[in-house]
């Protein structure tokens, strides 16, 4: 009896710690989408709404979890990555207009990580904004052209989230949250017009199509199969819940200290950590800092890694880290979004507001595409989606339609 007990003691330890050796693929999505835009957007919805929008993030990143567990799906089931079951679904062309509009995306979101790692540097540090982009620019090109480089990625991703983690909630701890108005959050509602592109805005950052699309080629990576489906579900819910917990824990932060009473409100990630100081002293200031900081270097990197992994694959090369070309677009990448911090010595959220509106052709298309493909039973077999995800992704679909026409919106706006 002892030694059954014993053995079934041991099977589940063995379940538990293989069910944490799979956590990192989608880890690794939530150390990109969790930066800047992501940190600024849920400032800006608590400051200016309190509790209201807390279902937001909570929403979708349910849409990221479906889109990440059809794209891992598909990759494990195939063996293909998206644009490799593209080309046997479709055609060439459409995957290479896919890896091209993805990089562009990419390039997009790039302006806002190389601002913010510069604003988080000068806040902890002092110096110059611009001389800190730089500095961190070159060390994460550097990074890029180590060898085995997604060991190390992994590695640091999960180092980094664990800081993130432990850093907003460590912040939040210290302001403390409401808890009945933030559980009156959890029913969706608008309490503005303003709210909707708000509410739009940070769906963006969340669910984000691109980096779901990356989930097949980080399969490839880690060279699973059918066999790993089970570990690859875990990882994508514990991985992806990561991130929308992050996300909603800088809007509870957000809402306890600019909303409910911390004078006149700055809406950046760097003035929400200029704010709390005087709130709650220079712990808080440092906690929030730190986690931008880590959020805006792990954004940096992998950001680019996704965008020049979606551009070589989408032109049928060989997307593996480690090949010269993923490494040579992952530099541009980089240095692209370096420039505008350069030239404008200040985040320039316009111009990046304007870019993500020119590159957000690439959302319908890779939403398309992993819907299409994951429901396809020629492709998928027995593997072919369920109603429940399919439901999801279709709802998503729609969303990610919402989150293109908040983009021509507030491009129309900035125009007129």
């Amino acid at each position: 009896m002892g030694s059954e007990a014993m053995t079934d003691s041991n099977k589940s330890g063995n379940r538990i710690t293989n069910y944490l050796r799979a956590i990192g693929p989608a880890l690794f999505l939530a150390a990109v989408v969790v930066g800047p835009g992501s940190i600024a957007l849920s400032t800006i919805a608590g400051g200016l709404y309190g509790y209201s929008l807390v279902w937001v993030p909570i929403i979708t990143t349910i849409f990221m979890i479906t889109y990440v567990w059809m794209a891992a799906r598909i990759a494990l089931v195939t063996g293909e990555t998206i644009f490799g079951a593209t080309r046997k679904k479709y055609s060439q062309n459409i995957a290479f207009l896919g890896g091209f509009f993805g990089f562009l995306t990419i390039l997009a979101f790039q302006v806002g990580n190389n601002a913010g790692i510069g604003f988080a540097s000068e806040a902890l540090v002092g110096g110059d904004v611009r001389l800190w982009a730089a500095v961190f620019t070159l060390v994460a090109i550097g990074f890029v052209w180590l060898p085995d480089l997604y060991d190390k990625i992994e590695w640091l991703v999960r180092i980094v989230v664990g800081i993130m983690l432990i850093a907003f909630v460590g912040t939040l701890a210290l302001v403390g949250v409401d808890l009945n108005a933030a559980a009156v959050g959890l029913v969706p509602s608008f309490p503005t017009f303003d709210a909707v592109t708000l509410s739009l805005g940070m769906a963006a950052t969340t669910f984000s199509i691109a980096a779901a699309v990356y989930i097949s080629h980080l399969m490839a990576e880690k060279e699973w199969g059918p066999e790993r489906l089970t570990q690859q579900s875990a990882d994508t819910i514990i991985g992806i819940a990561v991130l929308g917990l992050i996300a909603t824990i800088i809007l509870l932060t957000s809402a306890a200290v600019i909303f409910e009473g911390a004078g006149e409100p700055v809406f950046s990630a760097h003035g929400m950590a200029l704010q709390l100081e005087p709130l709650v002293g220079p712990g808080a200031f440092y906690l929030f800092t730190i986690g931008f900081f880590f959020a805006a270097l792990s954004s940096l990197v992998v950001n680019a890694l996704i965008g020049a992994t979606l551009f070589v694959d989408g032109r049928d090369m060989d997307p593996s880290m480690d090949e010269r070309p993923v490494k040579m677009w992952a530099s541009a990448a980089m240095l692209v979004g370096l420039l505008p911090v350069l030239v404008f010595q200040e985040n320039p959220i316009e111009i990046l507001r304007l870019a993500q509106a020119l590159a957000i052709v690439a959302f319908p298309l890779l939403a398309f595409l992993v819907l299409a493909i994951y429901t396809d039973e020629d492709m998928m077999g027995e593997y072919v989606s369920g109603p429940v995800i399919k439901g999801l992704g279709i709802i998503g679909y729609f969303t990610v339609i919402g989150i293109i026409l908040n983009y021509f919106y507030e491009v129309w706006q900035f125009l007129t």
